[in-house]
C-alpha cells in the first residue's frame, strides 16, 4: 500500500512539475506587469479557490500550522520574487531551467544540514542532470555563460530547495497532517506579503489588459492552486532528495512551452542538455522502483 502511494505520489509530483512548466512561458507573456502585482494575484485567486473549496476544513486550523504556512509563505514569497525578476532579464526557456537547479542544491544542503549522504543513485542522477544544465546554459552568441537573470533564477533555486526540504521535515514530523489547509494558508500568507509590496509600490494602478488578466488567472488556478496542492500532498511519500530529480522536468518542459508558444530559440545543444535533465529523472525513477521491487520480493521471500 505504501509502495502504491509512493508510485501515485511521483505521478502527481511530475504533474505539478509539468504546471510549473507551463507557468514559464506564461509568466513571460505577462512579464511586462509589475512583479509584486503579479505575485498577489497568482496567489489571491489560488488562496480564493481554495478556501471557498475547503472552507469546512479551516475549524481544524492549529497553532503549529499556522507556523509551518508562515514560514513556508516567507520561503515562496522570496522564491517567487527571485523568479519574477530573473524570468524579465533572461529568456523564458533558460529560466525556467536555472530556477529549477533543486536537483543539485536539495542533496547538497541535506548533507549540510542533517549530514545525509548521497546515494548513488543520486550520485549518477545529479552528475547527469548537472550536465544538461551545463549545456542548456550554452548560447551561441554568449558561450557558456550566465546572464543577470540566469543569476538571479539561481538564487530562486536556492530559496525553492529549502521550502522543498522545509516541507519534507514537517511531513516526516507528522506536522503535515492537513495539507490543503497548510496550502491555503501558505497561499494566503503569500498573498498577503506581496499585496502589501505591491500596494506600497502603488502597483495597483497598472490595469492589465483582458488577455494579461485571463493568463493571470490561469497562472494562479493551475500553476499554482493545483500545482502547490499536489505537492504538498504528494511530497508527505517522496524523500525530498528524490523530489528534487523529479522536479527536473519543469525546466525542460517550461524550456519546449517557450520554444513553441513564444517562438523562442535554443540551440542544438541546449535541446541535448534537456533531453539529458529528462534521462537523469528517467534513470532515478528506474533505478528507485528497481530497488523497490528488489526489497519486496527479499520481504515476501
Amino acid at each position: 500500500m505504501k509502495y502504491n502511494k509512493e508510485i501515485m505520489s511521483v505521478f502527481g509530483l511530475i504533474v505539478c512539475a509539468s504546471l510549473w512548466g507551463i507557468g514559464f512561458p506564461a509568466m513571460k507573456a505577462v512579464a511586462t506587469l509589475p512583479t509584486f502585482y503579479m505575485i498577489a494575484v497568482r496567489f489571491a485567486v489560488a488562496a480564493m479557490v481554495l478556501g471557498i473549496l475547503f472552507f469546512k476544513q479551516l475549524k481544524f486550523t492549529s497553532k503549529i500550522l499556522i507556523k509551518n504556512a508562515l514560514i513556508l509563505s516567507l520561503l515562496n514569497f522570496s522564491l517567487y520574487i527571485f523568479d519574477t525578476i530573473g524570468i524579465k532579464y533572461t529568456s523564458s526557456a533558460k529560466a525556467s531551467f536555472f530556477s529549477c537547479l533543486g536537483f543539485l542544491i536539495i542533496p547538497i544542503l541535506n548533507l549540510i544540514i542533517y549530514k545525509q549522504k548521497f546515494t548513488k543513485i543520486t550520485t549518477i542522477s545529479v552528475s547527469i542532470c548537472l550536465t544538461g544544465i551545463i549545456f542548456l546554459s550554452y548560447s551561441p552568441d554568449m558561450g557558456f555563460k550566465l546572464a543577470l537573470g540566469d543569476i538571479i533564477c539561481i538564487g530562486g533555486s536556492v530559496l525553492g530547495s529549502l521550502y522543498i526540504i522545509y516541507l519534507d521535515r514537517i511531513s516526516q514530523k507528522g506536522e503535515n497532517s492537513n495539507p490543503i489547509l497548510l496550502s491555503t494558508f501558505m497561499m494566503f500568507f503569500t498573498c498577503l506579503w506581496s499585496t502589501s509590496v505591491a500596494w506600497f509600490h502603488h502597483d495597483f494602478t497598472v490595469m492589465p489588459s483582458r488577455i494579461n488578466l485571463y493568463i493571470l488567472i490561469f497562472i494562479g488556478l493551475f500553476c499554482t492552486c493545483i500545482a502547490f496542492l499536489l505537492q504538498t500532498i504528494c511530497q508527505k511519500y517522496v524523500p525530498s532528495n528524490r523530489v528534487g530529480i523529479i522536479f527536473a522536468i519543469e525546466p525542460t518542459s517550461g524550456a519546449f512551452l517557450s520554444i513553441l508558444l513564444l517562438n523562442e530559440k535554443m540551440s542544438s545543444v541546449g535541446i541535448l542538455g534537456g533531453i539529458l535533465v529528462i534521462g537523469s529523472l528517467l534513470y532515478q525513477e528506474i533505478m528507485s522502483n528497481k530497488i523497490h521491487k528488489e526489497d519486496g520480493d527479499t520481504l515476501q521471500a
